[in-house]
């Protein structure tokens, strides 16, 4: 199956998948764009030649999503709604922010703009429908930016964000080309 009609194939049932569960409006919106972030960025990382760029894409998602759902089960904190103790923290956060994040460090920021602005969009819909707290939705998001820093390279003039650090302290660079 060619990669363009695999990946269409993918996104619908997603998307189809996390729209049913919603118990609002606002809720649905939020469930849509942590699978639409990540989805669009999939698909530029596919359009591009060769796996490269999807490889690494692949990564990183994979290691934020087990990572917030393993923090999950290991946590146990109360949502603010009280229906689980699944709260801490935000995948739905994670998921969208892994998109935005990819799509900066790989292509730009500017591509990054619209992703960065429906990530945000995801995390207030979880806070305001009393799914998650600011920490967790915070947390779901440095969760994605961790691993995009890891495992993500960037491809032409984009701006560059790096971390390093020693025992005596750490440090965090953006770079940026005009």
């Amino acid at each position: 199956m060619p990669k363009n009609k695999l990946f269409f194939a993918m996104m619908t049932g997603v998307i189809i998948a996390t729209s049913a569960r919603a118990d609002s409006t606002l809720e649905t919106l939020g469930n849509m764009t942590q699978v639409i972030v990540p989805a669009y960025a999939a698909g530029l990382a596919i359009a591009e030649p060769g796996w490269t760029g999807a490889k690494q894409f692949a990564a990183q998602f994979v290691a934020t999503e087990v990572t917030a759902l393993g923090l999950k089960t290991i946590i146990n904190e109360e949502r603010p709604d009280k229906s689980d103790k699944n709260s801490f923290p935000s995948a739905h956060t994670a998921a969208a922010f892994s998109g935005a994040f990819f799509i900066h460090k790989r292509y730009g920021w500017k591509k990054a703009l619209a992703p960065y602005a429906l990530a945000g969009f995801t995390a207030f819909t979880r806070i305001s429908e009393k799914k998650h707290y600011f920490h967790d939705c915070l947390a779901g998001a440095a969760i994605a930016a961790l691993y995009n820093w890891a495992f993500v390279d960037a491809l032409g003039d984009g701006s560059v964000v790096t971390v390093s650090g020693d025992t005596h302290g750490a440090q965090l660079n953006f770079n940026m080309r005009f």
